[in-house]
């Protein structure tokens, strides 16, 4: 009965052109079309809606993957720490190597003494001379002195040993700031592409709530006209709700994903990236950065932990070498004012020679503890071998994955757009329910959302693709 009535007359048969125009017109996507002419109100009311706003723009924004870089560089506190780490490095070899060089070193000190004792002693007598009395102060009461000193250990075996051991150690942190900026660019493009990711997702959002008030208008207006029911509104109500609470989600999870891209690159606020940035320059921008390495070996992170074994086996021969004799020289310099029985000025020369027979067991110690943290050092070279070679496979293969996903989904929405646009053309014209409608529009929106997800995580796939093996210079 339903769909005959809709059917018979000239007014019903406008009514049903006037609806499918409607709904083909929700599902355009923010450039939709106005809608028909019979429902003006209802098209105000929905573009009146506040929600259909969109977000409130970052308070920062990164134009491109160099401008990023340059933040990162300024103040990103895992960036600038680590380039520290290199610092302290040279400045531990530096330290190294004072041990085997000569120190001089000046003194100087002025003492005054508020008891003091006076007594006179008898000069000797002279033929043909008075004798001379000569008085005596003890100890002296003003005494200044001033010199220095001259050390140098000639023979240092353990020093000279520690000394190479240094120049291995700012090796080992340069390569550690290399992995650790292959990191930290990894987490970069992650952040930057889920901040898009979010960005296109709040879109899509408001694109579906547009759609569901429009379905909302046409349910109303198929009441109006006699054609519908009560529950096709509520049922469109509940999609219009349903739709509120998920672009509600989105806009929370795109303004987490600007505070983490702020935090990504150090900065104090949240960060957002423009809107029409273009995937493939970025990625040849990452790709730039970046130099893909086709040896394993050469990986960061693998060749750092083979220089920690290369320390490891040298703490073991440095731990030897404690009990190596040291033979030094020094010499010392000084002038007294008021000296006891000695000259005012004195200079002396000495060689010493330093032969540690026996420490309490220290050298035992530190050379039970060295090898033990050599056989440590070999384990973690076979384990970040293993795990480089894991990852790199996985990337690789992610990108695959990924790309069959994406293509998959492709189909998916495909499927989804073609159900739904066939759906509205049977409920314009009487056929099917308004829970056809809603169900056909949801599926379309989740099938919309996920091809824009897979398309940025394709992108990062492909990012992580070059990272996962690569020397990144920045």
């Amino acid at each position: 009965m339903h769909n005959r009535n809709l059917r018979s007359g000239p007014f019903p048969c406008a009514l049903g052109a006037a609806l499918f125009s409607i709904v083909a017109a929700a599902h355009a996507g923010a450039e939709a079309p106005p809608l028909a002419a019979p429902l003006p109100e209802a098209q105000a009311g929905a573009d009146s809606d506040p929600m259909l706003a969109p977000p409130p723009d970052a308070p920062r924004v990164i134009a491109s993957w160099d401008d990023a870089l340059a933040v990162v560089r300024a103040q990103s506190p895992d960036y600038v720490s680590s380039a520290q780490s290199v610092e302290r490095a040279e400045a531990q070899k530096r330290i190294a190597l004072a041990a085997v060089l000569p120190t001089l070193a000046g003194q100087g000190s002025y003492t005054h003494q508020f008891w003091t004792e006076h007594f006179t002693i008898a000069g000797a007598a002279v033929p043909g001379m008075m004798p001379t009395n000569i008085a005596v102060v003890t100890p002296a009461p003003d005494v200044w002195f001033a010199g220095a000193t001259l050390a140098w250990t000639i023979v240092n075996p353990r020093g000279i040993y520690e000394v190479g051991t240094a120049g291995k150690g700012i090796e080992l942190s340069k390569l550690s700031f290399e992995d650790r900026r292959r990191v930290l660019a990894t987490a970069l493009v992650d952040s930057m592409l889920a901040t898009l990711a979010a960005a296109r997702v709040a879109e899509l959002n408001r694109v579906g709530l547009r759609a569901a008030l429009d379905r909302l208008a046409l349910t109303k207006a198929r009441l109006e006209f006699g054609q519908g029911t009560a529950v096709d509104v509520d049922r469109a109500e509940q999609d219009v709700a349903a739709t509120r609470e998920v672009l509600l989600t989105g806009d929370e999870s795109l303004r987490q994903s600007r505070e983490a891209l702020g935090v990504a690159l150090g900065s104090p606020v949240p960060v957002s990236l423009p809107n029409g940035l273009d995937l493939e320059p970025f990625e040849a921008a990452v790709v730039r950065t970046c130099r893909l390495n086709d040896d394993i070996e050469r990986r960061p992170d693998v060749a750092a932990a083979r220089l920690h074994l290369e320390i490891a086996e040298r703490a073991v021969r440095d731990a030897d070498l404690l009990l190596a004799p040291t033979l030094g020289v020094s010499s010392a310099i000084g002038h007294v004012s008021e000296p006891v029985l000695a000259p005012n000025s004195t200079w002396l020369v000495q060689g010493v020679v330093n032969v540690p027979f026996y420490d309490g067991g220290a050298r035992y110690g530190a050379m039970r503890d060295a090898r033990a943290a050599l056989e440590q050092a070999r384990q973690t070279v076979v384990s970040t071998r293993l795990a480089a070679i894991v990852e790199s496979a996985r990337t690789r293969r992610s990108v695959g994955v990924l790309r069959a996903s994406r293509d998959v989904a492709r189909q998916r929405r495909d499927l989804a757009k073609r159900i739904d646009g066939r759906t509205r053309d049977g409920y314009a014209h009487g056929l099917g329910t308004s829970l056809d409608l809603v169900i056909s529009a949801e599926a379309l929106r989740q099938a919309d959302i996920d091809v824009a997800l897979l398309e940025f995580q394709v992108g990062s796939a492909r990012a992580h693709a070059v990272l996962a093996d690569a020397e990144c210079v920045y």
